[in-house]
């Protein structure tokens, strides 16, 4: 049973003795580091239905933030069988632990198994289940184990072919078995063999398919087997080229084969596949416009393009890297794939410029990631190895730290963090001091240095220079035992909320 705080609730359950379950309750609250450990000042428990925070029975204990307990549960109203008992903590502060539940078995009256009811109804179905109690019923002998029962079932209804049979069982609890299914067959009035119904279509398309029915028919003999049925089709008014022919059947029951397709190829009237001209070649510089958008170049159509010139003026283009692409496009309006190249334009002075530094920020411990931590004043520069700038540790505890440095420049790039290890720091471990790191309200835990918004029995220091200073909002009251507020930081009390000061 774990509280907010780090604590911890272990129960030790030691059995059941004439009609009574005996429960030893150990709460162990750890103290968690630099922040003093609540006092607990509630244990209580329940059976099988949780009535609600603080409305379970109650648990006299002793011990404050190690609590011990004994629970002397009487079983005799509970009825026979599985049941649940929940165990749980609340300190002062009003946070509740987890609670901590086991399952326990109030034996039954008997040998000390479960009785098991009788089946009052067995059921079948055909092909269609009509719904639980709908069924076909069977007459069935009393008792709890049917597995040896023999079903009859009458087949002159059912038609020839193949069926389902189900079978459940219903005990006199009303529960319902799973139900146990089998497929089974009814033979066909001749031989046994399955009549197959004769073909009275055969259809075939060329590239696009009509639809089932709207292809081109196909003369064909009566029968079940079209295996060797020849196909002639007149390819004169297709394309040379590739090709797909479709061909399929229906049935006498409306039922269509599947799709047989081959690929075919018309030949080409001179025996070579003709290939298309090239009608455009484009290029651009870093940001591609978009097919056919890009800068064209002159050439000379049907000529071999493979050792094409391309003259780029590079005057408007800035100092350093660039990338150039290029790409054609033929007749049918299939374009290429994209050629790039990356290219250099040198810098005047032959050497890289160095970007400046524009930001440098620090954070302690933790990293709130690159552009959110603390910002350091500087002057925008290539080399600011000598900065020395003063970190704000007023919200560090005593104790070992890390301080982690980093730089911005002006093209975006963040540096590597410098870290460095520190001792020191200002903050008093038991005072919960306001740090103002996410927002103005105060009851966001991330806006206290603790991690925990202060209740009644914490002394609070509200500094000065924080991102946000606290608010209380309206419907929210604060508690603490004392609070100081530096002369140029500010506490505001919203219409509606409170602040209660216990010192």
């Amino acid at each position: 049973m774990n509280q907010p705080s780090g604590g911890k609730f272990p129960v030790n359950m030691q059995g059941i003795k004439t009609g009574i379950l005996t429960v030893m309750v150990m709460a162990l609250m750890a103290a968690a580091q630099a922040q003093p450990t609540p006092a607990i000042n509630r244990i209580e428990y329940y059976v099988d239905a949780d009535p609600g925070y603080g409305n379970a029975t109650s648990l006299s204990f002793t011990g404050t933030t190690d609590a011990n307990g004994t629970i002397q549960l009487d079983l005799s109203p509970l009825g026979q069988g599985v049941h649940v008992i929940g165990i749980r903590s609340r300190d002062v502060n009003g946070a509740w632990s987890l609670d901590n539940k086991w399952i326990f078995l109030k034996p039954y009256s008997g040998a000390g198994a479960a009785p098991v009811p009788n089946i009052n109804r067995v059921e079948y179905y055909i092909d269609n289940d009509p719904g639980y109690g709908n069924a076909a019923p069977l007459s069935i002998p009393a008792g709890n184990d049917l597995s040896g029962l023999a079903i009859s079932i009458d087949l002159a209804a059912l038609g020839q072919g193949v069926h389902v049979v189900g079978i459940r069982s219903r005990d006199a609890n009303g529960a319902w078995s799973l139900d146990n299914k089998w497929i089974f067959l009814k033979p066909y009035n001749n031989t046994g063999i399955i009549p197959v119904p004769n073909i009275n279509r055969v259809e075939y398309f060329i590239d696009n398919d009509p639809g089932y029915g709207n292809a081109t028919p196909l003369s064909i003999p009566a029968g079940n087997d079209l295996a060797g049925l020849a196909i002639s089709i007149d390819v004169a008014a297709l394309g040379q080229g590739v090709h797909v022919v479709g061909v399929r059947s229906r049935d006498a029951n409306g039922a269509w084969s599947i799709d047989n397709k081959w690929i075919f190829l018309k030949p080409y009237s001179n025996g070579a596949v003709p290939v298309p001209n090239i009608n455009r070649v484009e290029y651009f510089i870093d940001n591609d416009p978009g097919y056919g958008n890009a800068t064209p170049l002159s050439f000379t159509p049907g000529t071999d393009l493979s050792n094409l010139l391309i003259n780029i003026d590079v005057a408007a283009l800035g100092q350093g890297v660039h990338i150039a692409g290029i790409r054609s496009r033929d007749v049918n309006g299939a374009w290429s794939l994209d050629n790039k190249w990356i290219f250099l334009k040198p810098y005047s002075n032959g050497a890289l410029p160095v970007p400046r530094i524009v930001r440098m920020e620090y954070f302690i411990d933790s990293d709130p990631g690159y552009g959110n931590a603390t910002p350091v004043t500087i002057t925008a520069a290539t080399d600011i190895s000598s900065l020395v700038f003063e970190a704000d540790i007023s919200v560090v505890p005593n104790g070992s730290h890390k301080l982690g440095i980093r730089s911005l420049d002006e093209n975006g790039a963040w540096s590597l963090d410098n870290e460095v290890a520190f001792t020191g720091g200002t903050l008093v471990s038991n005072v919960y001091q306001w740090t103002g790191n996410a927002s103005t309200s105060w009851t966001n835990p991330a806006n206290w240095s603790t991690g925990i918004v202060p209740a009644a029995a914490n002394d609070v220091l509200i500094p000065a220079g924080r991102p946000f200073y606290p608010v209380i909002a309206s419907g929210v009251q604060a508690n603490c035992r004392s609070i100081k507020v530096d002369p140029t930081a500010t506490v505001t009390v919203a219409t509606g909320g409170s602040l209660k000061v216990n010192q």
